[in-house]
């Protein structure tokens, strides 16, 4: 006997630490069902963009495997006739020369590329001399008339691999010639134009492949005046990279899914919240829930009463919803009626319409 009385007061403290234990948060059951379902959600959602976002994955990445630079100029000397003015046998650049005593110009093109590494470079190139014939328009714009070409020299780069590669060429001009040239075109098109000459040197590199052009021109004048002067450019450069498309593995930085494992603990924290300190709320809990809502939406609707008069003389109706009870009461012009019970709500959970016949009620049911 002894024995069994000790085991049921040691079942009654358990039973009693529990109770103190547990003092969850009441919600109706569909509030936790919502609960939930959003913790659900978010937990897969947040599971499938974490996994889409830890994978390593691929990118193209553009890698500069060389570098290459283009230089492309010429020099010039022009050479005179005997004469008792000049001692030198040639006028260097930039000078104004006259045409009486010149015999021919001189001049000497060179391109050359370098290479970072050495690959693979071929090319082809082509100096022609340029004759153009022109009017000028309203606007003092050069019209072109016609356009002769004379190739003067064509040639190669023999592919090889190598850092560097480079063309040197050197051809004479004589003015007169190409000046005997253009009075003939417009001897033929029976009149005269303004005239532009120039010498020009252009090609291109092929660099494992890839076509790397350049160009470079001296304009000399060919007209009857008794001085000129030769124009050529800067010396023209082009510089740059030669890039090759790679597929590398990167790993995700934590910054970029750090945001997927906040929401995974979000989702994790609703769905243990709503089970281990939550529970359904019950009986008299859910009632008053339920009525405390149902005054909150129809409670301005209503008469608070003492008491009930004597109705035993009339037939109760019981009225399925309070929506249906709210309707009927501007229908017949009623009022609707409640006890004040605990906490302020409608006693018993109940509501009434007092009519000459009829005594209408609904009750409130957990």
């Amino acid at each position: 006997m002894k024995i069994i009385k000790e085991n049921k007061k040691k079942t009654k403290d358990v039973h009693t630490l529990e109770q103190d234990k547990k003092e969850d948060i009441k919600l109706t059951k569909n509030t936790r069902i919502f609960l939930y379902t959003v913790g659900g959600i978010l937990c897969l959602i947040s599971l499938i963009l974490l996994f889409i976002n830890i994978r390593p994955h691929t990118r193209t990445e553009e890698v500069v495997v060389n570098s290459y630079n283009i230089t492309t100029g010429a020099s010039y000397r022009v050479h005179l006739k005997e004469n008792n003015v000049f001692e030198e046998e040639f006028l260097e650049e930039g000078r104004v020369y006259p045409s009486a005593i010149t015999d021919f110009i001189n001049i000497d093109f060179n391109s050359e590329i370098a290479m970072t590494n050495a690959v693979s470079i071929s090319g082809d190139y082509i100096i022609q001399a340029v004759l153009e014939g022109y009017q000028t328009g309203k606007d003092e714009d050069k019209v072109p008339v016609y356009e002769k070409i004379y190739p003067v020299i064509e040639g190669r780069v023999i592919e090889s691999v190598t850092s560097s590669a480079s063309i040197n060429e050197s051809l004479s001009i004589d003015r007169a010639t190409y000046r005997n040239y253009a009075q003939e075109i417009e001897d033929a098109l029976g009149g005269e134009t303004g005239k532009d000459f120039y010498v020009e040197l252009s090609g291109k590199y092929t660099v494992d492949g890839e076509e790397k052009p350049f160009s470079y021109r001296i304009d000399i004048p060919i007209n009857n005046d008794k001085f000129y002067e030769i124009r050529k450019s800067e010396l023209e450069e082009d510089s740059g990279d030669i890039k090759e498309s790679n597929l590398v593995n990167v790993m995700p930085a934590f910054s970029s899914y750090a945001i997927f494992i906040l929401l995974l603990f979000v989702a994790a924290g609703i769905i243990v919240f709503v089970r281990f300190f939550t529970s359904n709320m019950e009986g008299k809990e859910l009632e008053q829930k339920k009525l405390s809502e149902l005054m909150r939406k129809y409670g301005s609707r209503m008469v608070c009463i003492e008491n009930i008069p004597d109705i035993s003389q009339k037939s109760e109706i019981r009225v399925k919803s309070i929506t249906d009870l709210i309707e009927l009461a501007d229908e017949i012009r009623e009022s609707v009626l409640y006890i004040e019970g605990e906490n302020k709500l409608p006693k018993d959970g109940k509501i009434y319409i007092l009519s000459k016949e009829y005594i209408y009620f609904f009750e409130s049911n957990v």
